[in-house]
């Protein structure tokens, strides 16, 4: 009976350290990872009084502004991302189109372009053709292009997945297209849809590079304050403080879309 006993301590024991081993790891790129936003926080609630949080009055004091235009802009482009990319979805998933490689490749050309190419490409555009350059509409063309893939890729993953007898059962049963449309098609594209927004809120409310190619003087986002403050003043409590901000609206978004979508949609995979 000793022996036995002995050999179960022995691998509870073992099991044990394993685990500790394991999560100590996870823990430990977690912290890495965390770190840098960690400091952002500390840096923007340090003055020479002490820690305080009056850097964050700034924040929605002169930077209210900013932060209201980066929302502002980043709702318009969901919006229309959301429009474009459901019937481009539909048409590539749906019917037969003659190099649907080919024009499914050219749709995700900002996906494989550097943000820099794709700055100097929209200003030069905008000057000489459309003439909008630094215009409000002319920012929103801009994040509209670099976005539309992160929409309309898990559209057509989506759209993919799902069977077309659910669309033929309700046009059976007397719906119309639309009916069918709006009642069944869209709301089983709920994955697609509210993966390609979260996509789309956080690459624009956070992009700053495109934006310092195609931005008015009026049209300054949060996060392009942020990089010229950084750049003018280097980094001072205040300009950590919109920072801190932005980490914690887009930290608040990504929360907010597992807890009401992800366990609504994503239930029995890897993510839940």
């Amino acid at each position: 009976m000793g022996q036995p006993n002995r050999w179960v301590r022995l691998v509870r024991q073992r099991r044990l350290i394993l685990d500790l081993v394991q999560h100590g790891y996870i823990w430990l790129w977690m912290v890495i990872f965390v770190l840098p936003f960690l400091a952002t926080f500390a840096y923007s609630v340090r003055t020479a009084s002490g820690l305080s949080l009056r850097p964050y009055q700034q924040v929605f004091g002169s930077f209210k502004g900013n932060l209201l235009l980066s929302f502002e802009v980043t709702i318009i482009s969901i919006v229309l991302n959301l429009l474009l990319a459901l019937p481009a979805a539909y048409s590539i998933v749906r019917f037969p189109i003659p190099g649907k490689g080919f024009v499914l490749s050219v749709l995700n050309l900002a996906l494989y372009t550097p943000a820099a190419v794709m700055g100097i490409s929209l200003v030069i555009v905008y000057n000489f053709l459309f003439h909008i350059a630094q215009t409000l509409t002319g920012l929103i063309g801009a994040y509209v292009v670099g976005t539309y893939p992160m929409m309309l890729i898990p559209i057509i993953v989506a759209l993919r997945d799902l069977p077309r007898v659910y669309e033929e059962a309700a046009r059976c049963l007397g719906a119309n297209r639309l009916q069918t449309l709006l009642r069944v098609e869209l709301p089983l594209l709920g994955p697609g849809i509210s993966a390609g927004i979260l996509l789309t809120f956080v690459i624009v409310f956070n992009e700053f590079l495109v934006t310092l190619f195609v931005a008015g003087p009026g049209n300054t986002t949060a996060a392009l304050r942020v990089f010229n403050l950084t750049r003018t003043a280097g980094i001072q409590p205040t300009t950590a403080a919109l920072a801190s901000t932005m980490q914690i609206v887009s930290f608040i978004v990504v929360v907010a879309f597992f807890r009401f979508f992800g366990s609504r949609y994503l239930k029995g995979t890897y993510l839940i």
